[in-house]
């Protein structure tokens, strides 16, 4: 990620997960693939007909809602697909999350993937990703969460005296908190992910003052979108002032048009709340959605491959992995981000390295449940049955300021 302050990216490009000679990049852009392509389907009377027998292997419904999902990919191929010249400046540019400076002139700023993903203005956006196990670890899939405003408030209210440190383990995520930071406690590491949220930096173990070598930025400027501060905002921030883009944890007030989206009720819906009349208690719609289409992946592999039915062929849902993640904060749209594996299992690699087809067949018409609900097969006998109920979208599209998906770029 570039960082307009210092003028500098603040980390090395990450290849994702590696086992041997098999890569994450390279399964799930196949996974990808073939999941736009079943949806894409719907575009069309001719391709519809097709996708209906794919619903009706996973449905007892005779008929089924006409709708037309328009999917996209946020990158056209593989890093191996574009021969790349290794001495180009540009080499990892289509694969950059955040806004970069152009290699020629480094006054126009280029989109990096979440700017182009919100230009779109997409309703929901799929994440498909693979884990690496720890050593008692077992595989399984996982859904990839980030929590809002609230939750947020909630421990910054600790770092200030006003709260106690054990009220973070009140809250339903201290459940699942990734500790991503060798010889920290979850807690620790939440703590630092707090103000890495508000300001940019994480906080040191003691949670006393900014970790100035772990700078992340203020990301939200860092991509193209409604919600970035006003152009000069770098000088500004620079110099730490008393505000939105305070080092004094105690001066900091999340002030500006980031802060009042992050106190809206669509970022609750998005990434806090329950979700009624499901299992879902925290998380928002977000988790609901990660969580269903995981349901579908086990569901459809066993309706799809009677092979994947056998005890301990396909590892479970596993609980979530939550962090202050850029792409489910940084976006209007639902997300779906899901760990569907761990490669450095051998069960998990072989599914997504053989089943891919059923994979993506399983999550295209997951994604048509979250969009008009489905009918089940009643028969099914498996674990993670799907709640197959629509996502509430009318909300979202008749907030007060617009069409929140609608509104999220210019």
């Amino acid at each position: 990620m570039y960082d307009p302050i210092s003028q500098r990216f603040l980390n090395n490009y990450n290849i994702g997960m590696r086992y041997g000679n098999y890569y994450e990049y390279k399964i799930v852009f196949e996974i990808a693939k073939k999941t736009e392509a079943y949806l894409k389907l719907t575009e069309t009377d001719e391709g519809w007909q097709q996708f209906e027998k794919l619903l009706q292997s996973l449905s007892d419904q005779k008929e089924f809602e006409r709708i037309v999902l328009r999917p996209h990919l946020s990158r056209d191929g593989t890093y191996d697909d574009k021969q790349p010249n290794l001495n180009d400046p540009e080499i990892n540019a289509p694969y950059r999350h955040y806004d970069y400076p152009n290699s020629k002139d480094r006054s126009k700023i280029e989109m990096g993937r979440l700017s182009f993903i919100n230009s779109l203005k997409p309703y929901l956006v799929v994440s498909i990703h693979l884990n690496p196990a720890g050593p008692k670890q077992t595989g399984g899939m996982a859904a990839v969460l980030a929590p809002g405003y609230r939750t947020f408030n909630q421990m910054r209210q600790i770092t200030l005296g006003k709260a106690k440190p054990s009220s973070y383990r009140s809250m339903a995520w201290s459940c699942c908190w990734l500790k991503n930071q060798p010889g920290w406690s979850d807690y620790e590491v939440a703590m630092a992910d707090t103000w890495v949220y508000f300001h940019g930096y994480w906080t040191n173990k003691t949670n006393t003052a900014p970790w100035l070598e772990k700078n992340r930025g203020f990301r939200y400027n860092m991509i193209t979108w409604r919600y970035s501060d006003q152009p000069g905002w770098q000088q500004i921030a620079a110099n730490h002032p008393p505000g939105q883009y305070s080092l004094k944890y105690e001066d900091f007030k999340p002030e500006g048009k980031f802060w009042e989206r992050e106190k809206s009720k669509p970022e609750l819906w998005r990434r806090e709340a329950a979700v009624p009349k499901t299992h879902i208690k925290y998380g928002g719609d977000n988790h609901f959605a990660s969580d269903e289409l995981l349901r579908f992946v086990q569901y459809g592999l066993r309706q799809l491959s009677p092979d994947m039915q056998k005890p301990g062929a396909m590892g479970g849902i596993v609980p979530p992995f939550v962090s202050t993640y850029g792409l489910p904060t940084y976006i209007n749209a639902i997300s779906a981000y899901l760990e569907i594996a761990h490669l450095n299992v051998e069960r998990d690699r072989r599914m997504v390295l053989t089943k891919q087809d059923e994979i993506a067949k399983s999550l295209a018409v997951g994604v048509y449940s979250l969009f008009s609900g489905l009918e089940l097969k009643k028969g099914y006998k498996g674990p993670y049955r799907p709640v197959a109920k629509p996502l509430d979208f009318k909300k979202y599209e008749s907030y007060k300021e617009g069409n929140y998906f609608k509104i999220v770029s210019d």
